[in-house]
């Protein structure tokens, strides 16, 4: 039988040709790999974002409730004054809980960083020299002068960078606006929760000395409705100092 020599019976073009055509599948593969991963990872996020703004509205809704129950505490209060500081004390733990759940639903998780260094170094690279290439007089025209090449260059690479970034670009302004959506809405929602404790803490204050009237038990009520009181205060410090990326400083109640 005759052996046949494979480092001789196909030219040396086929054999680049066939390594080209695995590595292009290779680059394929990755390609596919990463798109999947891609996808993937938006779907988590769009997921999450779901998720944090249900949580959110939630919440809101439920300072709404509290907003409308203080209004016909005001109106009863003086009538039991212990009841009053019972209630007093249920509002505000269901006032807590409503902070810490918009807290905990959290930011945008959106964030563009820059483009990888190995792609800005090519991206760049490439049209300088293909500018660099196209400025090149024939033979039969005038030289440019040898300072105007390379500016030429610069402003066509300059060109095609910003023609590439442009899509990272917008996904950044976007990202941009919806953190300064939420930012605006953090800081409506601790607005509120404030001036909700306050107006808990006010009627308490009205009738605090009624309900120690009645008792140790009174007494008792009043206390279980200033720890709670005290309870959506340090919630609030804590949703302001868990959301720095979206609520503006100097919040003071």
């Amino acid at each position: 039988m005759t052996r046949i020599d494979a480092s001789t019976s196909l030219p040396a073009a086929d054999f680049r040709a066939a390594a080209d055509v695995r590595a292009e599948a290779a680059d394929k593969r990755r390609k596919e790999k990463l798109d999947a991963a891609k996808q993937a990872v938006e779907a988590l996020k769009a997921a999450r974002i779901d998720t944090a703004a249900v949580q959110k509205e939630m919440a809101r809704r439920k300072l709404e409730q509290i907003k409308e129950q203080i209004r016909l505490l005001k109106q009863t209060a003086s009538m039991d004054p212990r009841g009053a500081a019972r209630e007093i004390a249920r509002l505000s733990r269901e006032l807590a809980s409503a902070v810490k759940a918009y807290a905990s639903a959290g930011g945008s998780s959106a964030e563009v960083g820059p483009a990888p260094a190995a792609e800005a170094s090519a991206s760049s690279e490439a049209p300088t020299q293909d500018a660099a290439a196209g400025e090149t007089s024939p033979a039969t025209e005038a030289e440019p002068a040898a300072e105007e090449v390379p500016t030429a260059a610069a402003r066509a690479a300059e060109l095609y960078r910003q023609i590439q970034n442009a899509p990272e670009a917008q996904a950044r302004e976007r990202a941009r606006e919806q953190r300064e959506a939420e930012a605006s809405d953090a800081a409506d929602f601790i607005k509120q929760a404030r001036a909700l404790t306050k107006a808990l803490k006010e009627i308490l204050q009205k009738v605090a000395e009624a309900a120690k009237s009645k008792g140790p038990e009174g007494e008792k009520d009043v206390e279980h409705a200033e720890k709670a009181l005290a309870e959506v205060g340090r919630e609030i410090a804590f949703a302001e100092s868990a959301m720095p990326a979206v609520l503006p400083t100097g919040l003071a109640a």
